[in-house]
């Protein structure tokens, strides 16, 4: 199982990677948690987990305040060249450097399923918010919207065998009542999906974050082969881009 310190460094090491494959689909994302947080002009808003700053980018506008955390000191350097607008800051989204009540609205995108705690990443979310402040965020979900029935026979056929727990609707509304969050709402997209333009964009993906420890633990040989299977079971949707099966659940919530 991968540690919280392989996935950072994974992230950090592969942040070009993740810019060049990822991040151009969770834009879409990050639209639909910064509408979902019915952001409001004057507003402080808290990007946690950040990444390369696409949640950031999409709630920065004239009036708004935007302070983006992550703990991947690669994904911020990129995020600082992206939107410049916006102000940057690494730590741990489970100890976040702001003093109680500093932001008006914490939002993030497909960030908090990395965390070894949930309900700690979110009370910790909800203690720098003010009182009535908002929540916004996104997971990838459900699981059978994503790429486990396509790609873990392939996986299995490697010689790999991967746990991955994925957030279900039930447990996003467990852990965000249990952090003291209320009016929790989750909704479900399952037709979301990660769109990449072809074998390079595709390559860059495998090699990012967490997957990228298993890349590293593969030799080159190994992993062209495994490369090669995965890609040709990806499909390919009209727009000519390959289409990895991804999924969305979205959560909002209020602090009383």
């Amino acid at each position: 199982m991968t540690s919280w310190r392989q996935t950072v460094a994974g992230f950090s090491q592969t942040a070009e990677n993740y810019a060049m494959s990822m991040a151009p689909s969770l834009r879409t994302m990050a639209v639909a948690v910064v509408q979902r947080a019915r952001l409001q002009q004057g507003e402080r808003i808290l990007d946690a987990g950040t990444g390369t700053g696409v949640g950031a980018a999409a709630a920065l506008t004239s009036g708004r305040e935007v302070v983006g955390v992550d703990a991947a000191a690669g994904m911020l350097a990129i995020a600082r060249r992206e939107v410049p607008g916006a102000r940057f800051v690494e730590a741990d989204y489970t100890t976040l450097p702001f003093p109680t009540g500093s932001f008006d609205v914490v939002i993030s995108v497909h960030a908090l399923h990395f965390a070894v705690d949930p309900v700690a990443a979110l009370a910790e979310c909800r203690r720098v918010t003010r009182p009535d402040g908002r929540l916004s965020l996104s997971v990838p979900g459900p699981r059978a919207a994503m790429s486990f029935k396509l790609y873990d026979p392939i996986y299995r056929r490697h010689g790999l065998f991967r746990r991955v727990e994925v957030a279900t609707r039930s447990k996003l509304l467990a852990w965000a009542r249990a952090a003291g969050w209320r009016q929790v709402k989750v909704e479900a997209d399952p037709a979301t999906t990660v769109r990449l333009a072809g074998p390079e964009s595709f390559g860059r993906w495998l090699r990012t974050g967490s997957r990228s420890v298993t890349s590293r633990s593969l030799s080159p040989e190994r992993l062209a082969a495994l490369e090669a299977d995965l890609l040709a079971a990806t499909p390919t949707g009209p727009d000519g881009l390959l289409h990895i099966p991804f999924g969305t659940l979205y959560l909002t919530a209020r602090n009383p």
